[in-house]
């Protein structure tokens, strides 16, 4: 363009220039044409370029899946040039925009704790093994067999069969609500509560109320302007709010409104997932209290229109803990799934599987020293109960010895018997607790 617009302005002044000038501006005219050949031949040579590039790339695929040592040296200054050219071709494009990876980690429990989806309840009634302050009634759907738990309008609803949210559990079921619910209705509040009495105290949870110790998850499936969705995560330890978080989501709105809910609890942590993806992962949000119950809350006063939310295929289970990571990263793995005889150091069969991976895990590890803790419940005396605590750990040490041939010098065994208590020995979910081994990375 610039060599067209240089040839316009000599033939300009060629017409209108004095004659005195005519040899100089023939020289500028010769100049000009022989500037715009060497630009048509660089460009040229470009697509020249360009197209040895592509043959290169051809020809370096084909030696990329040969296995030859006489094209070592081609194949060398092929993925060299290969490179440049995407150096170059990198830093000539906008943006270069980076794609984070990252995964959905969601595993199930295996050990199932409750599961309900209301197969022996009737049609219009409200479920059996449920407890509320307000109504609901199971329904089906035209098109499937399936049972729901329709929710009524206001109230808190809560399954009489979980008496215990394990420090190491996932919590699921399928959630579905009316596609025209309105914005003005308060949402959907999960809540994983500290009950003293199971007859009352689960009506604390409501919208403005809550109880001592809980973990709330609320969801809600239009948020302003309607294209979106909404949740929210509350935690309340000891009365006090310690952590409050809200946010849009788009994976549970108006037109995506049937979704499956997961909840995984390790120990303080919290994940949440709906349809597998993750919305929220709080590392300290349970504290330290008996957690017991699941308490739905829901609050439509303002509900303008028949809409409801409803819910199904409900699954608490135990998870597989991940004894690897804490073992070799953060030195400590507790466990109640070593079990033993009743006032006796010999172990249950049924513990064998965990016992074998910590096995697999020292032979894999020779380096890695433990130190072995037994804990129990506080039935008997003080002075057995220790004594108890450490035979048991002395045992535990005996089957890796024997079974994996770990050498005795790098597993200690010590006993706490009750001293120790991480729950109420009071309740028969709390002793469970307390009955616990302790693997500590020395």
């Amino acid at each position: 363009m610039k060599v067209i617009k240089l040839l316009l302005l000599i033939l300009l002044l060629l017409g209108s220039a004095p004659r005195v000038q005519s040899q100089f501006l023939k020289k500028l005219a010769k100049h000009a044409k022989e500037k715009a050949k060497r630009e048509a031949e660089r460009r040229s040579k470009r697509r020249i370029d360009r197209g040895i590039d592509k043959v290169y790339d051809k020809t370096e695929d084909k030696i990329d899946g040969k296995d030859s040592k006489k094209n070592d040296h081609k194949k060398g200054i092929f993925s060299k040039n290969k490179k440049k050219r995407k150096r170059r071709k990198k830093s000539n494009s906008a943006g270069n925009k980076r794609t984070a990876k990252s995964k959905n980690d969601f595993v199930p429990g295996n050990k199932i704790v409750f599961t309900d989806s209301f197969k022996n309840d009737a049609i219009g009634d409200f479920p059996v093994t449920w407890n509320t302050n307000s109504s609901g009634e199971i329904v089906t759907f035209d098109d499937d067999e399936t049972k729901w738990l329709k929710l009524g309008e206001k109230g808190q609803f809560t399954p009489d069969g979980i008496t215990d949210i394990p420090e190491n559990s996932t919590f699921e079921f399928d959630l579905y609500v009316d596609d025209d619910y309105s914005f003005y209705s308060s949402g959907l509040r999960i809540n994983f509560v500290e009950v003293k009495n199971r007859k009352t105290d689960f009506t604390q949870w409501q919208r403005f109320r809550h109880g001592k110790n809980g973990v709330r998850l609320w969801l809600h499936p239009i948020a302003a302007g309607g294209k979106a969705g909404q949740t929210g995560i509350t935690s309340y330890q000891d009365n006090q709010k310690i952590i409050e978080n809200k946010k849009n989501i788009n994976n549970f709105t108006k037109n995506h409104n049937l979704i499956h809910v997961g909840v995984w609890r390790q120990k303080k942590r919290i994940r949440v997932y709906i349809d597998g993806k993750k919305i929220w992962d709080l590392p300290r949000a349970f504290g330290d209290a008996n957690y017991n119950a699941i308490v739905f809350d829901i609050d439509n006063t303002y509900n303008s229109a028949e809409t409801y939310f409803y819910i199904t295929n409900l699954r608490l289970a135990v998870a597989g803990e991940d004894m690897r990571k804490a073992l070799l990263e953060t030195g400590k793995f507790v466990t109640n799934n070593i079990l033993f005889n009743v006032n006796s150091a010999a172990i249950q069969s049924k513990s064998y599987d965990i016992l074998n991976k910590i096995g697999k895990i020292l032979v894999e590890n020779p380096g890695l020293k433990l130190k072995i803790v037994g804990h129990t419940d506080s039935d008997g005396s003080a002075a057995s109960n220790l004594k108890l605590s450490k035979k048991r750990a002395e045992s535990i040490k005996n089957y890796l010895v024997k079974h994996f041939g770990i050498q005795s010098s790098r597993l200690k065994t010590e006993g706490k018997g009750e001293s120790q208590p991480v729950a109420s020995n009071k309740t028969k979910a709390g002793k469970a607790k307390n009955r616990r081994v302790e693997f500590v990375k020395l």
